[in-house]
């Protein structure tokens, strides 16, 4: 008797979707059939197992003017689909690629239940805003790193979809760690089963730092990158003064004053 494949929904922007460039970033959804683009290369790592049934393409702008509600637009035609697993991108280090993966994985997860997974680079602002939501593994910065990407989601959902337990941790979760399976951490912390005690460990580690030794912090503190203040203008009646942003206000009703 054959085993049942499982059925994937890969999502895709317009340039990796083979629509276009930023000419078409404004598009709205669609569907195709099958794998397209770095889907090809996802199918194959995921092998006779799964089926890729179906890419959906979105443009970078369409997206990021409202993520969310974008990404519940989305779920309306990766639901009749009823997939078992759902990837997007990878997006690497672009920005609105990122966010719109990011979003939509949220949406699947929530909405769908099923594992969804992502790939970015580590500066992508995608990370931050839905790493606690989504599985992000981590990437180079640019496409170069396609094939290494994709292995790496892959290799996580077919740990996600294994059913294994967790024996360590008290819940029995099927979780894999954030360093065993390359992706970022979701800063969601789970009561585990230790040899030592929270104060002989926090000792322990204590020690390690006075002494200058290695130590791993059970905690993910926050990182802030440190920007160098620009130099004090002389005169503003001399000075030329430049606000550049990537997101376009005037359709975000902000009013300047």
């Amino acid at each position: 008797m054959n085993e049942k494949k499982l059925k994937v929904v890969h999502y895709l922007n317009q340039f990796f979707g083979q629509v276009g460039g930023e000419e078409k970033a404004d598009i709205g959804f669609m569907v195709k059939s099958g794998p397209l683009g770095p889907g090809l290369i996802l199918q194959k790592a995921l092998g006779e197992k799964a089926e890729l049934v179906a890419t959906v393409i979105c443009g970078d702008n369409h997206f990021s003017k409202n993520p969310q509600a974008t990404a519940e637009e989305g779920i309306k035609l990766i639901e009749p689909y009823r997939p078992d697993l759902f990837f997007a991108g990878p997006a690497f280090a672009a920005g609105r690629y990122g966010v719109a993966c990011g979003a939509i994985c949220k949406a699947v997860s929530e909405k769908l239940g099923i594992p969804a997974i992502t790939g970015m680079y580590e500066e992508n602002p995608g990370v931050d805003l839905y790493r606690k939501y989504a599985f992000i593994c981590k990437t180079g910065n640019s496409a170069r790193n396609m094939t290494e990407s994709i292995a790496c989601m892959t290799r996580l959902a077919s740990k996600l979809l294994s059913g294994e337990k967790e024996m360590v941790l008290v819940s029995r979760e099927n979780l894999p760690k954030p360093e065993e399976y390359t992706y970022f951490s979701r800063i969601i912390l789970r009561n585990e089963y230790t040899e030592k005690s929270a104060a002989k460990r926090s000792v322990d580690k204590l020690l390690a730092k006075m002494k200058g030794s290695t130590f791993e912090s059970e905690v993910t503190l926050p990182r802030f990158e440190k920007v160098n203040p620009p130099p004090p203008l002389m005169d503003l009646r001399t000075s030329e003064i430049i606000l550049i942003s990537d997101g376009d206000w005037s359709q975000k009703g902000i009013q300047m004053d």
